[in-house]
């Protein structure tokens, strides 16, 4: 790579990440006037957050899959338009977030998307700032810190009938060949499936979600597959196209509630099995193994 190309990808990468935290922030000054109509209409004061929020995906999805050319391929269940569901997926990546997205922009749901994420993020400016605001799931992983807060987000979604996705790595943390080694040693003497793509995932979570929805508006659990092997990072993401480079694909499995089980621990093998599921299809991709899939259904709006 000559001098000139590599100044100009560093440019690039510099325009990008000021443009967004630049848009955040002004973005975020409206999300704290919104706050005003909470006396008044807490149903409309979440509208407003929720599209200002989904405004910023919005632009960060346009440059992944315009810009920077990114190649998405989709296979799985049909999802319906502006349907609730609890999401759970493996986590390779940061670059997951724009694979999920890229499902949602196209069920008209990306301003619904609602994240279980680390306590920290909430510090970072403008963006872990404007998730505060709108209500995301900050979390220690500590359990009896969490349920707390955890419980009065979901009561908040259940008593206003907001439509929601509600965003989980049930893994816990990115997956490195460090923890999946961790994961294997636990799982082997708990007795559980060993597993080689994804890592065994932490059911508390799921098994609180499917509880406190059923019989709400939240009726169906999607499943997702996103990425797989080496991930681009985000300055890559930001200084050259990715279509030559990279393919991504995503798988979508689409579970009623009602026909998941009712026992907590049932309810935890259940999870568990799907990503026995998850590692053994990573197990089968090979390149070029999805050219010939119909995504008629995955159509932009």
């Amino acid at each position: 790579m000559s001098p000139i190309s590599s100044v100009s990808e560093a440019i690039n990468a510099i325009s990008a990440v000021v443009f967004l935290f630049g848009m955040a922030g002004s973005i975020q000054v409206v999300q704290v006037s919104s706050f005003l109509l909470r006396p008044f209409s807490e149903r409309l004061l979440v509208r407003i957050n929720s599209s200002l929020v989904g405004t910023v995906w919005k632009v960060m999805q346009h440059i992944f899959e315009k810009r920077q050319k990114a190649r998405i391929t989709y296979s799985g269940d049909i999802i319906p338009q502006n349907e609730s569901a609890i999401v759970i997926s493996n986590h390779r990546s940061w670059t997951d977030f724009y694979l999920l997205h890229s499902v949602a922009i196209r069920r008209n749901m990306l301003s619904n998307c609602k994240y279980f994420v680390k306590d920290s993020i909430k510090w970072l400016p403008f963006f872990g700032w404007g998730m505060w605001l709108a209500d995301f799931l900050f979390v220690r992983r500590d359990w009896m810190r969490d349920q707390r807060k955890i419980e009065a987000t979901f009561s908040n979604i259940k008593r206003l009938k907001t439509p929601v996705w509600i965003m989980s790595f049930a893994e816990g943390t990115r997956f490195t060949h460090q923890k999946l080694k961790e994961s294997q040693v636990y799982a082997a003497q708990q007795g559980y499936s060993i597993m080689h793509n994804v890592l065994l995932p932490r059911t508390r979570g799921f098994v609180t979600c499917v509880n406190v929805f059923r019989g709400s508006h939240v009726q169906y659990v999607y499943g997702n597959l996103g990425e797989f092997n080496v991930a681009p990072d985000m300055i890559r993401v930001h200084v050259r196209e990715l279509g030559d480079e990279y393919e991504f694909h995503v798988n979508v499995k689409r579970i009623a509630i009602n026909e998941l089980p009712n026992d907590d621990e049932q309810l935890a093998n259940w999870l568990r099995q799907r990503y026995v599921e998850k590692d053994q299809f990573l197990s089968k991709l090979c390149h070029g193994w999805t050219k010939n899939l119909d995504e008629k259904v995955w159509e932009e709006n």
